[in-house]
């Protein structure tokens, strides 16, 4: 048995093919007891036979046979598909140079000179057996490599179909909803809210300056983008759950939503409280980058919003620029925390459920929990908070996309890389190491929105 054969496992298929029956005899009895199914032929044309019906491992070859002689076998090996690759071994008593290049050029892999040594034989048989059964293993994965690469191919082929679908699908949702913003000013909702000009439009909604008729009095009436199924009645429920949301967050810095509904028309919408002023975004559109001091003023009542919502078991998931209102009174300016109508009820499911499979949020503000589809909570808020204040103390978020970067290479590098050192000049150390805390990648590391506020208001200006 060859060594590293298991018991009862054939070494290798060997074919002998020679005229002399005694030869085939010996050499068949030294490859048996080595573990080799042998099969034998007595003459060119019949082990030539032989081996184009089932491939053997291994060839041995005499060369002068009558009729087809030991090179013609060989060259009809070689030109044949099945049995091109397998190696033939001369075993011949001709010693001649000649006849050994002949033997060569027509294919043969190794040559024995008879009378042969049969540990020669055997060792040389070995080898080119492994040789052989090595290359028929890394063909048969090269092979399935390719099937898997033109598998894969497809399957991006269609993934790519399947993205443009969609997104030839979102264009003209964007498109019809576009239509219809422009189409609403006068539209009576109910026979409560007549809607008047747009006053602010998303990816998910319009919002209109509007009268609530009954009471002669402005609100502001958001009215939400149809979404695939958005006619079942799941969707439907699920937009009522967020319109309870809303209306659970009573604090003075969250803006106030009076009620939420779906028309008869199936034009789903929120009313909340009319504000006057800018978001933060356009605060740093204007002023590029915001003093510590002023950020402080900002985040403060933002984090006492958050830390009433999270005791409410509520996650905003949308904490950004244009999600944070200063609405400017005579008395000065409130801070506003909008668009809670995307938040979740933590006690409604395990906090990894996403509407549709859809990562509901802004790209650069997502915590990485959330961009890996693990359980979140009220820390992901605060890794929102820590881009929001990263973004306003340098005018970009630390991970901004990058030009030509698909959104899903964006949201991997928040995984995988650090966060770029805040370059501002005069920033005090502690700021920097609380910014860090806010988007350590590791949740349980981050502050809590209560814990927040307390070493905001170290930073206040004196």
């Amino acid at each position: 048995m060859s060594a590293g054969v298991p018991a009862g496992v054939p070494a290798g298929s060997v074919l002998v093919v020679d005229d002399n029956t005694t030869i085939v005899a010996l050499l068949g009895n030294v490859l048996r007891e080595a573990g080799y199914d042998v099969r034998a032929a007595i003459d060119g044309a019949r082990g030539l036979a032989v081996a184009t019906a089932r491939a053997p491992d291994l060839v041995l070859l005499d060369l002068r046979m009558p009729g087809m002689d030991g090179f013609e076998v060989c060259r009809r090996l070689k030109e044949n598909e099945g049995t091109r690759a397998v190696p033939v071994i001369v075993i011949s008593a001709l010693d001649d140079v000649d006849e050994k290049l002949r033997a060569f050029e027509a294919g043969a892999a190794d040559y024995v000179t008879k009378p042969f040594e049969p540990r020669e034989v055997l060792s040389r048989v070995g080898a080119h057996v492994q040789l052989y059964r090595l290359r028929l293993e890394l063909e048969a994965k090269q092979r399935e490599l390719e099937r898997s690469q033109k598998e894969l191919a497809q399957q991006n082929e269609e993934l790519k179909q399947r993205n443009e679908e969609l997104l030839n699908a979102e264009r003209r949702t964007r498109h019809v909803f576009s239509a219809l913003a422009s189409a609403l000013p006068g539209t009576v909702l109910d026979g409560k809210y007549r809607l008047d000009q747009k006053i602010g439009s998303g990816g998910f909604a319009t919002v209109f300056r509007a009268e609530q008729l009954e009471l002669a009095r402005p609100v502001a009436v958001k009215v939400f983008r149809p979404w695939e199924g958005s006619d079942t009645p799941d969707a439907l429920d699920r937009f009522k759950r967020e319109g309870i949301s809303a209306c659970r967050i009573q604090h003075p810095n969250a803006v106030s939503v009076t009620d939420f509904g779906i028309s008869e028309g199936g034009i789903a919408y929120l009313v909340m409280e009319l504000l006057r002023g800018v978001t933060v975004a356009d605060l740093i559109i204007a002023e590029t980058r915001l003093p510590l001091a002023r950020c402080v003023e900002i985040l403060i009542p933002v984090c006492e919003v958050l830390a009433a919502a999270h005791l409410a078991g509520l996650v905003h998931r949308d904490i950004k620029p244009e999600n944070v209102f200063l609405h400017r009174i005579p008395a000065g300016e409130i801070v506003k925390v909008l668009d809670f109508g995307i938040a979740k009820l933590i006690e409604a499911d395990d906090g990894r459920q996403e509407t549709r499979g859809m990562l509901l949020g802004t790209l650069g503000f997502v915590a990485p929990e959330r961009v890996l589809g693990l359980e979140y909570g009220a820390p992901s808020d605060i890794y929102s908070v820590g881009v929001l204040f990263y973004t306003m103390l340098t005018g970009l978020p630390p991970f901004y996309p990058k030009p030509d970067e698909e959104p899903l290479a964006t949201l991997m590098r928040q995984v995988n890389e650090p966060v770029p050192p805040l370059d501002v000049p005069g920033l005090p150390q502690a700021a920097i190491g609380l910014v860090e805390r806010m988007l350590a990648t590791i949740a349980s590391e981050r502050p809590t929105a209560r814990e927040l506020v307390d070493e905001l208001a170290r930073f206040r200006r004196k």
